[in-house]
Formats: structure tokens, C-alpha cells, sequence
């Protein structure tokens, strides 16, 4: 039913927002309208709507936080994005894999996979 969707963050510089998002995350730019805005395709149906006016006042403990699932291992995902500059704090929460960052406006941002079983962790090994 639902095929996709649109979260929108407040950020303080709509350009340089977007050059982290494409150039560093490889996400494509969607739509931009001059300096205000700008919509980003994630992949698979969601975008991420870029808005100009920095980030809403007592953020608080209710603030969104944005996960994508890459397309490929998480730690080759890692890698390819901290040789670009991002920095991670990396858990392992059950059956996942949880890698949080931020973008240049302090957005939290994650990335989540699932952690396949080894032969050895499997029941009756």
C-alpha cells in the first residue's frame, strides 16, 4: 500500500546539506528550488526533503532519526563512507547491525542490516 516516503530535515545550508548527501552518502539530488529546499532520492521510494532554517528549537529526545539499509555488507559500507569523513558509532542490537552518524547539521542518520547467522551459531552446532 504504501510505496515510499518523504522525511524532511531542517538544515542550516541547503547546498552544503546536499553536497553531503550526494556527493558523500551517493544519493541523487531530486528537485532543488534556488536556495531554500531540495528533495533527495534515498532509493526505493523515500526521499529526504532538504528545508533551509536550521534545526527546530528543544529538538529533545523525540528527534527523527533517518536509517537506510545498504545495498551492500554494512562494514564495506562503513569503510567506503569513513574514507569519505563520516564517523560511526557502530552496536550490535539482536539480529542487527546498527552503524549511527550524522549529517553536517547534526541529523542522526544510521545505517541497519541484518546479521547473518555463522554455520558455528546456528542451534544444534
Amino acid at each position: 500500500m504504501i510505496r515510499g516516503g518523504l522525511v524532511t530535515l531542517f538544515v542550516r545550508d541547503v547546498g552544503a546539506a546536499v553536497r553531503f548527501y550526494v556527493e558523500t552518502l551517493g544519493m541523487k539530488l531530486v528537485e532543488e528550488a534556488g536556495a531554500g529546499w531540495a528533495v533527495i532520492d534515498a532509493g526505493d521510494g523515500f526521499r529526504i526533503g532538504l528545508h533551509e532554517g536550521g534545526a527546530p528549537e528543544g529538538r529533545g529526545a523525540f528527534a527523527p532519526s533517518i536509517g537506510f539499509y545498504p545495498k551492500i555488507p554494512i562494514r564495506e559500507a562503513i569503510a567506503i563512507y569513513e574514507n569519505r569523513g563520516v564517523k560511526f558509532d557502530v552496536k550490535e542490537d539482536g539480529p542487527v547491525t546498527l552503524a549511527h552518524f550524522r549529517d553536517p547539521d547534526d541529523n542522526v542518520l544510521y545505517l541497519c542490516q541484518e546479521r547473518r547467522p555463522t554455520p558455528s551459531s546456528k542451534s544444534g552446532a
